[in-house]
């Protein structure tokens, strides 16, 4: 998302496949998303020229997406933030939002929340992840996963 305001938009995508693949991209910002995108350009993590010229419509983002999970929910760190990106990107084609959401850390319910968070922060720190970065968060989340069951399974 472009800010933590209501009025704040999604500004990149990322998500991963059953098989481990990551894919991440740029969304292009709507027209109702011009004049904050260039209010709070200097605010974000990547130039505002850049969402226009690399990004991708709501729409080919969502059809991606949908593709690619089925019906199987969508995991995410912040639901509550999913979900306001999830609306901006359905509300700008007119959609009704009906992606189920999940937290991602019931995935690793089975291992404590200390146990998470230490595994969370040596991800970070040993992979140089920005958490602030859709891509970085979805990898993040991998690495721990696989940390994670990698360390149950040898118990």
């Amino acid at each position: 998302m472009s800010s933590y305001e209501d009025d704040a938009f999604p500004i990149a995508a990322a998500w991963s496949l059953s098989s481990g693949e990551l894919k991440s991209t740029l969304v292009s910002p709507d027209a109702e998303w011009l004049e904050q995108l260039y209010d709070q350009g200097a605010l974000l993590d990547v130039d505002p020229e850049s969402l226009l010229h690399e990004g991708h419509s709501a729409k080919a983002v969502l059809e991606e997406l949908q593709l690619d999970l089925g019906d199987q929910a969508l995991y995410c760190v912040d639901p509550y933030q999913t979900e306001q990106a999830l609306e901006k990107l359905f509300d700008s084609l007119d959609q009704e939002h009906e992606l189920p959401l999940r937290p991602v850390a019931e995935l690793l319910s089975d291992h404590s929340h200390e146990t998470r968070e230490d595994c969370r922060q040596e991800c970070l720190e040993l992979l140089g992840l920005n958490e602030h970065q859709a891509a970085d968060q979805v990898r993040l989340w991998l690495e721990m996963y696989v940390r994670l069951q990698g360390q149950r399974s040898s118990e």
